[in-house]
């Protein structure tokens, strides 16, 4: 396994994705968090500027504060919006997660539009965390305190992990408990 430098974790919003991350922080690997890394660009006022072009009512005042439930509303509501999001902001996660890795550290990195971005070939390896829709849409309910019908159009708008071919990849079905995850994601990396 050493070998391997990078490892995507992928899977649709509410699958567990976070949870594996931080299962693989927790024993002792390097990770790091595509939405951490965007949370931090949207500190940075030059990206909020451009944010405002694309999202006008979601960034206010000279300091162009975001309201981010409202970006994400919108971007989940408008494809040509939520293209221009992932156009501006997606290529510089990416070169962030290379400049973080350059040490050469075998490290998990938690992407959630790997397939939609077309980015699986960057990584050593991909994870891809399934979970049932009903599981997923209860989870995201809770979690972002979002209605069912705009969680479902959420899942709606992002990749079809249901359909698509995951053969080239390493699926883990998360369907019990964290320990459970915790058993069949270091069982699994125990094997790449």
């Amino acid at each position: 396994m050493n070998e391997n430098k990078l490892i995507a974790l992928t899977g649709g919003i509410g699958s567990g994705k976070s949870t594996a991350l931080k299962i693989l922080s927790d024993a002792g690997y390097q990770t790091l968090s595509s939405d951490v890394i965007v949370g931090e660009l949207y500190e940075n006022k030059q990206i909020r500027r451009q944010l405002k072009d694309i999202f006008p009512t979601a960034v206010h005042g000279d300091e162009y504060l975001l309201d981010k439930k409202e970006i994400a509303r919108i971007a989940f509501n408008d494809k040509s919006k939520h293209a221009a999001l992932t156009e501006l902001i997606t290529p510089m996660v990416m070169a962030e997660i290379v400049r973080r890795t350059a040490d050469g550290k075998l490290t998990f990195v938690e992407v959630p539009l790997l397939f939609e971005c077309d980015y699986a070939e960057f990584f050593d390896s991909v994870i891809v965390i399934m979970r049932d829709k009903s599981a997923r849409i209860k989870s995201v309910m809770s979690r972002s305190n979002l209605t069912k019908e705009q969680v479902v159009e959420r899942i709606e708008n992002q990749f079809d992990y249901d359909s698509a071919d995951l053969s080239a990849y390493t699926v883990i079905t998360n369907d019990g408990s964290e320990q459970s995850l915790k058993e069949k994601l270091l069982s699994a990396i125990n094997g790449l």
